[in-house]
């Protein structure tokens, strides 16, 4: 197994964890938790696109496709140019969050990641929150593993 292959199934694995069982971050408002994780997204698919809010539908197709670049890493541990086009969604997804949540970007674009916030879906377990200031674990795995996806994706699978 080449380095570039085992990169990408590395890669891939550690950005699903990140979207499907890590939070983004939490917020407390008024002794209720709220997170930022994807499952929250999914969970608020009915009100966004039920809103009729036509640039929150797109955003939320945006994110939506971002999802999926877990498995786009893990599919490039066959074809390289695959793995390159789902670490580029996660880095972009993965710095977009981070700016946001540290106040770099303006108000009008860090609206857009409160598609995510959603109470807990079993809580203390899903979503698992490890806070890291103001983000929390599950951002920096994201973006952690579309560097690594990335890393693959240049080096190929031979």
């Amino acid at each position: 197994m080449g380095a570039g292959k085992l990169f990408c199934i590395i890669g891939g694995v550690i950005t699903l964890l990140a979207t499907f069982l890590f939070s983004l971050a939490s917020v407390e408002i008024l002794g209720v938790t709220f997170y930022l994780y994807y499952i929250g997204l999914l969970r608020n698919l009915g009100l966004i696109f039920g809103g009729g809010d036509m640039v929150v539908t797109i955003v939320a197709i945006v994110f939506l496709v971002c999802m999926i670049s877990g498995f786009l890493i893990l599919v490039g541990a066959k074809s390289r140019a695959v793995a390159i086009i789902g670490s580029i969604l996660a880095i972009l997804l993965g710095s977009l969050l981070l700016l946001a949540l540290y106040g770099a970007l303006p108000p009008e674009m860090t609206m857009y990641i409160f598609l995510f916030f959603n109470d807990a879906l079993v809580p203390g377990i899903i979503p698992l929150d490890i806070a890291l200031g103001t983000a929390s674990l599950g951002t920096f795995l994201f973006l952690g593993g579309g560097v690594l996806g990335l890393v693959g994706g240049i080096m190929g699978p031979d």
